[in-house]
């Protein structure tokens, strides 16, 4: 904020979600779910594995789980704690060593050991983080930046994000039509498990159930194998007296014991051995793959059973009630996996392959007869490998591809916006409409404007600013259910059915005390504040949910047409009295998912309460994501500008990190003078934002042609003062690598019998270490970091000496330039040296940089014109920057018309506007303040022509607007070569900038030329490869060259008649590949100078 500037801002109708921003992460979801993983999970997963390991003559039980805090083994075997910025420069990984307790008994005789099982990467600002509780000032002296939100990983000094995924919900019935069959289709998941069961009825009405390789089997058959054997106790738990229901009961009525209902199931599956081992090994499908969420033991069956005839009940409602529809897309069949559900299904295979290695080693040692101890056998390196590999690559189990992405570094709310995205596993190369499009339970949770654009778009989402993730339960089942007991619930069939995460339960008679009462428990603080219960009105159930990965938002709880947030609470929080967690824990605020909010009434602000609704929406912006509610006036804009607008938000240089003196960051960008902007919403206050743009005088007018086509015309005299200027950062590492054979890598200043050595001139910016000293300012081509190896082949040295080097220094890219600004110098963990130097180039903007608003009116600039001959005001006022006027009405973006208007009142004021969306804003009001200012009502003022002196004829709209320069910029681009590599197989040029390659001219570029009248410029242009070929006059084939005889003749007539004609080598190798494929070429030769 400039001096004298005044914030008179009046955000009183805000203060509970400026509250809620101030005290709440916007990462908090994705910190939670990785500390409930290391917390419980991962014990829970050990605890499962142990069970199921089978025992034999060495008997392994797995104890208690123990994770340290991150640390370093160094190259003499110490161990250091590390910080993530010591990570980030030393290229590590920033991990916690894992131990567990390994029992092994054999002949009578127990071994227990605490055994370093592995490392596990840990997440910045986690439970396990080495910041975890630092102040501000113990993060700065850790080289961090107070404002990094954390939520992601360093691995090999990259920071990786983990994207959020989003899936359909387990445990829950999906009934749909498969090729005109009614379908139920539900995946029961537990752990590792998630089976998929469908229910289906027969053309002779047969209700059949399929699960695992179970196909088609009779579910009366079914539920008599689980135990269920009287016909009347599966009609009373279906309680649905219908014909279908007596056929199937008839039909196998004479099936009087679970034996003999396993012996059918035999049959269908083609279960073979003795009658002893088929009924084991039905037992054990039935106990592990048929609903496994319910339990694995012979003691849940029955409850399996039940579970499968209140299924059954849901399956024949659809079926008379053909209209009825479950709608995949809404956001109570869905769920996020997080962090922490991603990380626990990659601990549960690899600590598989772990307790697996560990059996096979003591098998054979026991054959030996000799007896390891657990830490020779536990070879953790393997583990670790593996989990650090996925975090680094983002492959995970199951063939997902893109789990994890490196962090977007081109300013502070482009790292925030990739913390907050949601991803669907659907593939963005197929249609699947509704599921990109917008669905009404998305309103609250997810943001309706930030999506990219292209193949997946609606794919890829973003959270709205107050939306969070449901994290596991604090209290166990056992627990709630008791609490749900007290509340009517009855285990006995009885009223409604009430099923918990996918589980029969029991029933209630007096449904809507029932749901009133929980959910008054449930602000009370005496049940989760996540979970929620919904009265299912299409299949006349209700379900509980308190699973993890739902999408929760906060509303206010409204009681007959009053709200539970009064002036009191609002004063209180005003002076920091009052915290959001009081709202919670007062049941004045609580958290909605999509299937309670079914039974909700939302009321959109307080004069529209009336008796019936229950809820009342926290802030009119809330249903917005963090970057879209940063735009000013949004509510104005047309939504397709918004979308841009959000994603040049994320594109706008500015302040990214304030550490990034001490890091070294991939081709990151800093602007040299942000300004917060004059004009904004009060979200930006909220969340603290670094700023990434600059506050500048726009005139709305056409100007000499310069600035059609969205193109900009800028003042070089704005240019001069700063305005759009930035620096460019580039690293250079190198590493000092030791190879089999005492062989090594030496950074130095290369000698000139070094193979490889470049000019003496490429050398002399380098000091005796063999690096650069700062400040020293190189251009392509020229060594940062000089650096000689061995040979990798031994074709590649000279001679026969072993020893000898090659040159494999670091230099500047091809067309690029920079000044040297830090040098860092450490050693990685295996002790070689690591040498990391930072460049950095000046960017002054120039024609063809990307600049934009955040209303997404971007363009290029079309010309730098000297102030002198820029349009001036009556007060001698002169634009920074020209936009054109024809890219309003097209673009319909009143917003950007009435920032400019509210931009100048705020210049005059001296004070901060306020831009938030969806704020009453009178037109009226403004025209007024710049009418009572001495301005022009309509923000018009007269200009003048600064080449001519004359007055325009015409009214010229001008004020303050907010502009960002994007990271695209010319120097980054522009590129042109004259001759080069080429590639080995065409011998045409390679492609690409950084490969030094060459601008492909294809068809369209011929055309172009053509119709220019360039023609001779395509011989020229397309003979990049030309060679010389044979052919023969007689029969047109391909000739051969025969060195050895120095004769060129035909290989198909034997003719030596044969000439020699320029053509491309790629028609060339296509004329040889032909042959290769039996298909014959012929040339027709004709003199080019005969008609």
């Amino acid at each position: 904020m400039g001096r004298g500037l005044k914030l008179k801002l009046n955000f009183d109708d805000h203060v509970v979600i400026q509250k809620y921003l101030s005290e709440n992460s916007l990462v908090e979801s994705n910190l939670t779910s990785f500390n409930n993983f290391v917390e419980r999970r991962m014990q829970e997963i050990v605890d499962e594995i142990s069970e199921n390991i089978e025992q034999d003559e060495v008997e392994i039980k797995l104890g208690k789980i123990n994770i340290q805090k991150p640390n370093v083994v160094e190259s003499d075997g110490s161990t250091t704690s590390i910080t993530p910025a010591e990570a980030r420069i030393r290229n590590l990984t920033y991990s916690a060593p894992l131990f567990l307790e390994i029992s092994i008994k054999q002949d009578g005789q127990v071994e227990n050991q605490e055994v370093e099982i592995g490392r596990i990467p840990i997440m910045v600002k986690s439970k396990p983080c080495n910041l975890l509780g630092m102040s501000k000032e113990e993060l700065e002296s850790n080289y961090m930046d107070p404002e990094d939100p954390g939520g992601y990983f360093i691995v090999n000094g990259n920071e990786r994000i983990m994207i959020m995924t989003e899936d359909l919900a387990a445990n829950q019935p999906f009934i749909e039509n498969i090729k005109g069959k009614l379908t139920l289709r539900l995946f029961s998941s537990r752990g590792a498990y998630r089976i998929p069961i469908t229910i289906t009825e027969s053309n002779e009405g047969i209700i059949e159930v399929s699960f695992s390789r179970f196909k088609n089997i009779p579910a009366i058959v079914l539920m008599k194998a689980l135990g269920m054997l009287k016909e009347s106790d599966i009609a009373k738990n279906i309680d649905k007296e219908t014909d279908s229901v007596i056929v199937n009961l008839y039909e196998y009525a004479k099936v009087s014991s679970s034996e003999e209902a396993m012996m059918m199931i035999a049959e269908k599956t083609s279960v073979q051995g003795t009658k002893k081992e088929i009924l084991d090994r039905i037992k054990q499908r039935l106990d592990s793959y048929l609903l496994p969420h319910i339990g694995l033991k012979k003691e849940k069956r029955v409850d399996k059973a039940i579970t499968l005839c209140k299924l059954i009940k849901q399956f024949l409602i659809f079926k008379e009630n053909p209209n009825l529809k479950v709608d995949k897309d809404h956001y109570a069949n869905k769920r996020v996996r997080l962090s922490g559900d991603l990380l626990a299904d990659l601990f549960r295979v690899n600590l598989n392959i772990l307790v697996r290695d560990i059996k096979y080693s003591l098998q054979k040692t026991l054959k030996r007869k000799k007896f390891y101890s657990i830490k020779t056998i536990a070879k953790s390196t393997l583990f670790s490998h593996r989990i650090k590999s996925a975090i680094a690559t983002g492959s995970w189990i199951g063939e997902k591809k893109g789990i994890t992405q490196n962090m977007d570094k081109t300013n502070h709310l482009s790292i925030i916006s990739q913390l907050q995205k949601v991803s669907s596993t659907l593939p963005g190369e197929q249609t699947n409409f509704m599921a990109r499009t917008l669905h009404p339970t998305h309103f609250g949770r997810f943001c309706p404007v930030e999506t990219p654009e292209g193949t997946e778009i609606g794919l890829r989402k973003n959270l709205s600013i107050m939306a969070r993730i449901s994290s596991r339960l604090v209290m166990d089942e056992e627990n709630i259910v008791k609490e749900l007991e007290k509340s009517g619930l009855n285990k006995e069939n009885g009223g409604l059915d009430v099923f918990f995460n996918g589980m029969f339960i029991g029933g209630v008679s007096n449904y809507k005390k029932f749901i009133s009462e929980i959910r008054e428990k449930r602000r009370q603080q005496r049940l989760p504040e996540e979970l929620s219960i919904r009265h299912n009105k299409e299949l006349d159930i209700i379900v509980i949910y308190g699973d993890t990965g739902r999408v929760l938002r906060p509303l206010i709880v409204v009681d007959n047409g009053i709200a539970r947030l009064t002036d009191e609470h609002i004063e209180k929080i005003k002076k920091d009295e009052m915290k959001w967690g009081d709202l919670i824990k007062q049941g004045i605020v609580e958290y909605l998912d999509a299937s309670e909010e079914e039974n909700a009434f939302i009321a959109l602000n307080n004069s529209e309460l009336i008796a019936e609704h229950t809820h009342m929406e926290i802030d009119r912006v809330a249903f917005l994501g963090p970057i879209t509610s940063l735009v000013s006036f949004g509510n104005h804009d047309q939504s397709s500008r918004l979308i841009r607008g959000s994603k040049t938000q994320k594109q706008g240089l500015g302040l990214y990190s304030a550490n990034y003196l001490v890091r070294i960051d991939t081709d990151v960008s800093l602007l040299h003078y942000p300004q917060q902007p004059i004009v904004r919403s009060f979200v930006y206050d909220a969340m603290n934002v670094y700023p990434s743009g600059q506050n500048v005088v726009v005139a709305v007018m056409t100007y000499e042609g310069y600035n059609m086509e969205d193109a900009i015309v800028v003042n070089k005299s704005s240019v001069d003062r700063g305005f759009g200027r930035s620096t460019f950062f580039r690293p250079y590492t190198s590493v000092e690598l030791n190879y089999a054979g005492g062989l090594a890598d030496e950074i130095l200043i290369p000698t000139k019998d070094i193979a490889g050595y470049r000019t003496e001139d490429s050398y002399r910016y380098l000091e005796d270490d063999g690096i650069v000293y700062p400040e020293a300012n190189l251009k392509a081509g020229e060594v940062v970091i000089g650096k000689v190896s061995p040979p990798k082949f031994l074709s590649e040295a000279k001679d026969i000496n072993i020893r000898a080097k090659k040159e494999s220094s670091s230099v500047i890219r091809q067309e690029e330039k920079g000044i040297i600004d830090g040098v860092f110098i450490t050693l990685d963990e295996e002790g070689n040296k690591i040498v990391q130097v930072r460049t950095r180039d000046p960017r002054i903007p120039e024609l063809g940089d990307k600049f934009s608003t955040a209303h997404g009116q971007k363009g290029v600039i079309g010309a730098i014109v000297p102030e002198e001959n820029i349009p001036f005001t009556s007060r001698g006022i002169r634009p920074d920057v020209i936009f054109n006027p024809h890219g309003i009405p097209g673009r319909m973006t009143v917003g950007y018309l009435l920032e400019l208007m509210t931009g100048k009142i705020g210049c005059l004021k001296g004070e901060i506007m306020n831009g938030t969306s969806f704020e009453k804003i009178e037109v009226n009001k403004l025209e007024n303040e710049l009418k009572g200012l001495g301005f022009r009502y309509d923000g018009k003022e007269t200009m003048y022509n600064g080449i001519t002196g004359r007055m325009m004829e015409a009214k010229i709209y001008i004020g303050d607007m907010y502009y960002m320069k994007l990271k695209y910029m010319v120097s980054n681009k522009m590129h042109a070569r004259a001759s080069g590599k080429v590639a080995l197989l065409t011998r045409q040029p390679i492609e690409g900038r950084s490969r030094g390659g060459a601008l492909r001219l294809g068809e369209m570029e011929q055309q172009a030329l053509v119709a220019h009248g360039a023609s001779l410029l395509l011989k020229e242009r397309y003979d990049s490869d030309k060679v010389v070929i044979h052919i023969c006059s007689k029969c047109g084939a391909l000739g051969v060259k025969d060195t050895l005889r120095n004769k060129t003749y035909c290989p198909v007539c034997n003719s030596t008649e044969i000439e020699d004609v320029e053509v491309s080598y790629a028609f060339k190798l296509l004329a040889e590949e032909l042959l290769g494929l039996h298909i014959a070429t012929g040339f027709e030769l004709k003199n080019k100078y005969e008609e």
